[in-house]
């Protein structure tokens, strides 16, 4: 089902809908940083167990979570690792960059993944830094503000 179409058919049950039933029907993004850059990752976790289809690749659930499909930054890279043979923990980084901001160039989220099940990933940390545009702050990633 597109999204749209689920947009629509989730504001038309939206009324009908039971309060307080606690279920997200589409993930927002990212939460907002704590100090250091982390990212609280339990409301997707929980996110992940109700949309399964989500939680199939580390590659997938970053996306969704990040929720890349309405990013409209230049460059977008992925890159995830394994460590050694084993298929789970796996760390992806992603960074943002170009972006459309008067002090902050880039952005780059770390997060790591761990299998919960055959082909059932969830996210185990997430931490968020960026990069200044030159003379608006640091040069090299940092949890730091820009000015």
């Amino acid at each position: 089902m597109s999204r749209v179409l689920a947009a629509f058919v989730a504001l038309a049950v939206l009324p009908l809908a039971a309060c307080g039933s606690g279920k997200i029907d589409e993930w927002p993004g990212p939460p907002r940083a704590a100090a250091g850059g982390s990212l609280d990752v339990a409301a997707f976790n929980d996110y992940l167990a109700e949309y399964d289809e989500y939680a199939r690749s580390p590659i997938v659930a970053t996306t969704e979570f990040l929720r890349l499909d309405e990013a409209t930054t230049p460059a977008i890279s992925i890159e995830a690792h394994a460590a050694g043979e084993s298929p789970s923990p796996v760390r992806v980084d992603v960074t943002l960059d170009r972006l459309q901001d008067d002090s902050v160039r880039a952005r780059r989220y770390a997060l790591v993944l761990n299998l919960a099940g055959e082909n059932d990933w969830r996210l185990s940390s997430a931490v968020v830094s960026q990069r200044c545009w030159p003379n608006r702050g640091h040069q090299t990633f940092s949890a730091e503000p820009c000015v």
